[in-house]
């Protein structure tokens, strides 16, 4: 039976990476361009720019020369550890049409957040001691309908979610295991979410908070872990500065400014929120934990509380000593790096716009509570053999049920609303906010239109003139984004920024052309000109 399990146990794992792996590749040229993409290649562009003038400019491509100057570019404080090695990457495989261009970023972040899913796997498996337990963490992540689909397009939230699962892992494997290869390792990973999005500057300050609390417990000796914590913080402020050239001139100076400015963004905005549009400025308290309420699945919700009552009971009966073992020390960890962050953007007032992409990072620590929960109710003193048939049957039907869902609603994913949601979603909340339902819409009227020319205009919210990029080139040449003065042939509306949705003012001049609706939701309308 041993040799059997242990076979199991060598297979499976590597197999659902694997299968994942070409899921990713199967899936990465169907989707859409979202609003953020252009202007987040332009920041690694700017960057690469940068470093090619100081250190090689007889190399720099005309293409490269196209980019703004870092010194003029008012995003220069974004971090950019993965968007300059994208550009590099671009460059070196030779893409030059922007649809391939796009195509291969879709790769590249799918790439990166396929490490994330690892991530939380290894510290699934490590708190429980079980791979099976890992392997379920990592499902659930893979099959969150959200993440599933901006896994391919969202390099800001995306990257930085998989950047900090990563840098918290190795700082787990680190404060339980210090030793020299731990250290290092642990400050490769901070340096780089840390230059994704300055905000993993917290995992630093756990870090060094975690390891004095166990020198202080006589849990490790003092000594040897102060050099180790010397040697990892040295070793996190190289790789923050070696990979982020902004900070090269002025590092201690532009690092603070770049942690400011991220903490009060700048952007004034308004958004949908239950049915009233409302500054990004002056969000309610709730606006964050109502979104991670009605886009989470379920079963999900329901484990997460049954883990935070468990961590915090934990917490409660150990009171000052924090916990009794590695195991509890783990679960306080991840309840802090879930709710810290919440109270930060709750007590400071920071903006947050398009649901709460912006806190997506504290997912990773929100699936391992909820795992616990999982353990919890499996564990349960007196549970019976029908009990964890109930719970297994649960989880079964609700892996199934997302799975086909996330089948059925590719490769517009990101609308997905719980039961919590409710109906009539286009009129109270964000939708396909991001527009990557856009090219299906693009591709759907060119596959059926015999005009040369197609005259389009956006009546909504949404960035027509990306989607454009994401076409063939002959395609490129026959859409014409035209404005109301033209009369134009087509219409589209994917509802945001819409006050008081009426699609009957288009009865008059047009009539329905195609439609994308989710869950009986329609998120995207196409209208064709009367007569046409």
């Amino acid at each position: 039976m041993f040799a059997m399990n242990k076979n199991i146990k060598y297979w499976t794992a590597p197999g659902f990476f694997l299968l994942l792996s070409l899921i990713g590749i199967f899936l990465y040229r169907d989707y859409g361009i979202s609003w953020d993409e252009p202007i987040s290649r332009t920041n690694g562009g700017v960057t690469v720019k940068y470093i090619g003038k100081k250190f090689a400019p007889s190399l720099l491509t005309e293409k490269i020369k196209s980019f703004p100057d870092l010194e003029n570019w008012g995003d220069r404080d974004y971090g950019i550890a993965f968007e300059a090695p994208a550009v590099l990457l671009e460059m070196l495989f030779g893409l030059e049409d922007e649809r391939d261009i796009y195509m291969f970023r879709h790769l590249l972040t799918f790439l990166v957040f396929l490490g994330g899913v690892y991530a939380v796997y290894r510290l699934a498996a490590r708190r429980f001691d079980d791979w099976r337990i890992g392997l379920l963490a990592a499902l659930f992540l893979a099959l969150s309908p959200r993440f599933f689909a901006e896994s391919f397009y969202n390099s800001k939230d995306i990257v930085f979610t998989a950047a900090f699962a990563i840098a918290m892992n190795t700082m787990i494997a680190f404060v339980l295991n210090p030793n020299l290869k731990t250290a290092l390792l642990h400050a490769l990973a901070t340096g780089f979410a840390v230059d994704v999005r300055i905000m993993a500057i917290a995992l630093l300050a756990g870090t060094i908070g975690l390891l004095l609390i166990k020198m202080v417990k006589k849990e490790l000796p003092t000594s040897r872990n102060v050099l180790l914590l010397s040697i990892y913080l040295a070793a996190s402020c190289v790789v923050i500065v070696g990979l982020w050239p902004w900070l090269w001139s002025k590092p201690l100076a532009n690092f603070v400014l770049a942690f400011k400015n991220m903490s009060q963004f700048r952007w004034n905005g308004e958004i949908l929120y239950r049915g009233e549009f409302v500054m990004a400025t002056q969000l309610p308290w709730h606006y964050s934990l109502t979104w991670i309420s009605i886009t989470t699945p379920i079963l999900y919700l329901g484990l997460f509380l049954v883990g935070l009552g468990a961590a915090i009971r934990q917490a409660v009966k150990n009171h000052v000593r924090l916990w009794s073992d590695d195991g509890e020390m783990q679960d306080l960890v991840f309840t802090i790096l879930f709710w810290a962050p919440i109270l930060a953007v709750i007590l400071l007032r920071s903006v947050l716009y398009d649901g709460w992409r912006q806190l997506y990072f504290v997912y990773p620590a929100f699936l391992l509570i909820a795992i616990k929960g999982f353990v919890m109710l499996w564990n349960a003193r007196g549970a019976l053999k029908y009990q964890r048939i109930a719970l297994a049957s649960v989880t079964a039907i609700s892996i199934l049920y997302f799975t086909v869902w996330i089948w059925r609603a590719h490769p517009v994913q990101n609308v997905y609303f719980n039961v919590f949601a409710g109906s009539g979603l286009r009129n109270r909340y964000e939708m396909d906010y991001w527009g990557v339902g856009n090219r299906r819409a693009l591709e759907y009227i060119l596959a059926r239109e015999q005009n040369p020319i197609i005259n389009l205009i956006a009546d909504s919210a949404t960035p027509l003139d990306n989607t454009m990029r994401m076409l063939k080139p002959h395609e490129r040449d026959r859409v014409k984004l035209a404005n109301y003065d033209s009369g134009p042939f087509y219409l589209l509306t994917n509802y945001r920024s819409v006050r008081a949705v009426d699609d009957s003012k288009y009865s008059r001049d047009y009539h329905l052309f195609y439609q994308i609706k989710i869950d009986g939701e329609v998120i995207l309308s196409v209208y064709k000109r009367n007569g046409g």
